[in-house]
This record gives structure tokens, sequence and C-alpha cells, in this order.
């Protein structure tokens, strides 16, 4: 394998130098001998692989399942709508200060 590195061996970076693995164990390989037991689960191909706990599982199929259910609840929604309607709607201010100011504290 070579590589050229801009700027060394002289003065000027657009001289190059051409350096090359020369290691007794890269020719080897490159010839074709055979390798070492130790050698042995180097010369196999990588993988990447995943392995989730059931935990992991439990927690996806959770999250999968909530993302699914709407936060909107449609009852009461169109409850509200009727009455907002009808002008029978009359919130407690004092119960919505309260609620306000919950939602408002750390």
């Amino acid at each position: 394998m070579a590589n050229s590195i801009p700027g060394i061996g002289g003065s000027s970076p657009s001289n190059q130098v051409d350096i090359v693995e020369t290691s007794p164990a890269s020719k080897q390989d490159i010839a074709g001998s055979p390798q070492s037991a130790g050698d042995s689960a180097a010369s196999q191909p990588a993988t990447d692989t995943t392995d989730l706990s059931s935990l992991g599982s439990f927690i996806a199929g959770a999250a999968k399942a909530a993302n699914a259910q709407s936060s909107i609840r449609t009852g009461l929604v169109a409850s509200l709508k009727a009455q907002i309607a009808s002008g029978t709607y009359r919130p407690d201010p004092n119960e919505v200060a309260a609620r306000v100011a919950a939602a408002l504290r750390p």
C-alpha cells in the first residue's frame, strides 16, 4: 500500500514521498502464506451486529405503542366545543390560574 504525503522529504510542499508498507507479516499475508492460529480472527471479515436485551425490546415496543396513540382526548374536545358554541362554557378563573401556575413551576 503506498501513500503520498505532501511536504515530506523536502522544503517545498510540492515534493512528495511515497511510503510503502514493508513489514514481514504484510509481505507474507500478501504472498498467500498460511497464517498462524492467532491471526485467524483477523482474517475473518468484520460484521456489525446488534444484540438488544429483553428490556430494550420491551421499551421499544412501549414507545411504539405510545406513539401510535393520540394525546388528544377527542371526547373532551367535542364536549368543550359544544359548550363554547352554546355559550354555557364557564371555566373557574381560580382553577385556570392554579393550573397555569403549576405548569410554569420548574
